[in-house]
């Protein structure tokens, strides 16, 4: 029965081995179901994308069906508030005791990729000698994907997710470029992280016709994840030492530099079945299950005995911090947009209320050319949305007033992200509500801005226009002024058309001091004809009359704005230019904002009298 059971293992691994090009091509097409978005350029949002594939497959990509593990984790990890990724750590656990490394041999996208662009016909190179480097994808799973995006968070306290944005491939090649493509916003707005991520790609591209998945041996972090899971996997391989001769071909065969015979459970061995089938003997194969099925002596036995207890033991204690794992998911409900969570306090208020605030500013960031066209299209009609009322829906009933102008593509984009503001400002409302200091002290609390302005003593020169075409020299303008605050806004930017209306008033009464309100639109740089248009529409709706100036983004106060990231954002300027106090973040309608804007301007008031 034995022998039966044996010879069953035997053939079922020869026939993996064999058809392996048919399992990965399977995965990868499993992973990418949703091919006709490839030419509408959407992103499948369906409930397939709350759970996770077990390889390296972008969350962005037109076609994905689910969500990369290692995209989901940085994205909890890099949350305002930090919360363990109880699922994704249960999966991933699951996945490497279930599988291990066979994940990266039969079920990885990325690494089909590699392998096939390794067939293109040129010389190649062994990696051998370059066995240290693997390593390397350690340290990016600890530094990138775990610590920083939790401890190196922005202004709104969330965390970049530093794998996917700065290092990933994968991401340029299934997501990026597809994208941009079929996508003019997109393609409009790719820049210097682009091209940086195009050269990775390309490097990867390069390397793996040369060397066989370098990306996989060493920078990828899932990889690093199921190598550690592999001393415990249940999917192994197995040598049986009464077969073996010792000719060393299942070494020669291992591209990933892994000599079975030795270290059947090694991190690096991926199970993708050479050695299986370049064994002349048949005395390689995959085994599934805790124990090992070669001849040995009553010695060897007895040790092989006490390290299957181990590794069982050690397993079935994964599996249990993988059941506590999901139990503690489901207790704590799983909520990754924050809309049905509920602060139990002011403290988690105020951060769930800053993340939100982020997400929104980042979404009016994104597309700009849309938003513009959004905007100065509701000037054919449609009112300003008033303080204190929905903006997303706002939006959304713009949106619909001129379907017309926008392509089936854009629309979707569009009432998407405008149904998303809209579920944010429902949440900020209800938030509010319940602590009615919340956006105050979320303000002052974490949406100060700490950048390189705060050590300039002097406000960067330029030489730009008005709105009107009328020429301004920073030299001047500040020269002949007791104070100047200077406001950097945009146009799509709810907090900032808000406080217009207190902007304008503000420079009414520094008229009578000697001072004025500068305003600089960041959409206006460099003489953007719509945009200019488009701004000059908003203040007339407001009511704002005060001067608005534009300059070139190549100045050194168009580098200046590159540093500025939340808006609305406040300077104080005095005659000589210098910059009063720090930069103030948020809008002046708050009474902290307000206040310390107050304070600054009095200051430079107070210093200009002394010297005249």
């Amino acid at each position: 029965m034995d022998k039966k059971r044996k010879r069953k293992s035997k053939s079922t691994s020869r026939i993996l081995a064999h058809f392996r090009g048919v399992f990965q091509a399977s995965a990868t097409l499993l992973s990418n179901l949703h091919l006709a978005n490839f030419g509408s350029g959407g992103i499948y949002r369906g409930v397939g994308k709350a759970v996770c594939v077990p390889g390296l497959n972008c969350y962005s990509c037109p076609a994905a069906s689910a969500a990369c593990p290692i995209g989901a984790f940085q994205a909890v990890a890099g949350s305002s508030k930090f919360s363990f990724s109880y699922y994704i750590a249960g999966f991933l656990i699951l996945t490497g005791v279930m599988l291990g490394r066979f994940v990266c041999g039969f079920l990885c996208p990325f690494g089909w990729l590699q392998e096939l662009l390794h067939k293109i016909p040129t010389r190649k190179f062994s990696t051998e000698r370059l066995k240290a480097l693997t390593y390397v994808k350690y340290a990016v799973l600890a530094v990138m994907v775990v610590l920083l995006p939790a401890i190196w968070v922005n202004d709104v306290g969330m965390g970049d997710p530093l794998f996917c944005k700065y290092l990933c491939p994968q991401g340029v090649l299934e997501g990026a470029i597809p994208l941009s493509i079929v996508d003019m916003g997109i393609r409009a707005a790719l820049g210097k992280l682009f091209t940086w991520k195009l050269g990775i790609l390309t490097t990867v591209i390069v390397l793996s016709i040369l060397l066989y998945r370098p990306f996989c041996k060493w920078l990828c972090p899932l990889g690093a994840i199921y190598a550690l899971m592999n001393k415990v996997s249940l999917l192994g391989m197995e040598v049986d030492k009464t077969k073996c001769v010792s000719c060393g071909k299942c070494a020669k065969a291992c591209k990933m530099d892994v000599d079975v015979t030795q270290t059947p459970d090694h991190a690096e061995c991926i199970r993708c079945g050479m050695c299986v089938k370049a064994c002349p003997c048949e005395a390689i194969a995959f085994r599934y299950g805790f124990g090992k099925s070669e001849k040995t002596s009553e010695k060897n036995m007895k040790q092989r005995r006490t390290k299957m207890k181990e590794k069982k033991l050690l397993s079935m204690l994964l599996i249990t911090l993988l059941v506590l794992s999901l139990a503690a998911c489901a207790k704590n409900g799983g909520d990754p947009d924050n809309m049905s969570a509920e602060p139990a306090n002011e403290k988690e208020a105020i951060e769930m209320y800053k993340t939100l605030m982020g997400e929104e500013q980042e979404i009016l960031a994104e597309n700009t050319e849309l938003w513009q066209k959004v905007y100065m299209e509701a000037d054919k009609g449609m009112a300003m949305v008033e303080d204190g009322k929905n903006y997303g829906e706002f939006l959304l009933d713009t949106i619909e007033s001129i379907s017309d102008e926008f392509t089936e593509d854009e629309l979707t984009l569009l009432r998407e992200k405008a149904t998303r503001i809209s579920e944010i400002e429902k949440k900020l409302t209800a938030i509010e509500e319940k602590y009615p200091e919340t956006a105050q002290k979320a303000l002052d609390g974490g949406m100060d801005m700490s950048t390189d302005a705060e050590a300039m003593k002097q406000f960067p020169s330029f030489e730009g226009s008005d709105l009107n075409g009328n020429k301004v020299k920073s030299s001047e303008l500040f020269s002949k002024n007791a104070v100047t605050v200077v406001n950097f806004w945009f146009t799509t930017c709810n907090p900032c058309v808000g406080e217009l209306s207190d902007l304008d008033a503000l420079n009414q009464d520094l008229s009578k001091q000697g001072g004025e309100v500068i305003g600089i639109n960041s959409f206006t740089l460099d003489g953007d004809k719509t945009a200019i248009d488009e701004a000059k529409a908003v203040l007339d709706k407001k009511g704002a009359s005060y001067r608005n100036v534009y300059f070139n983004t190549d100045s050194e106060a168009g580098k200046l704005i590159e540093t500025v990231y939340a808006f609305p954002t406040t300077y104080v300027v005095d005659r000589n230019g210098n910059i009063v106090g720090d930069p103030i973040v948020g809008a002046i309608t708050e009474k902290s904002q307000s206040e310390a804007l107050k304070k600054q301007i009095d200051k430079a008031l107070k210093q200009d009298m002394k010297q005249q």
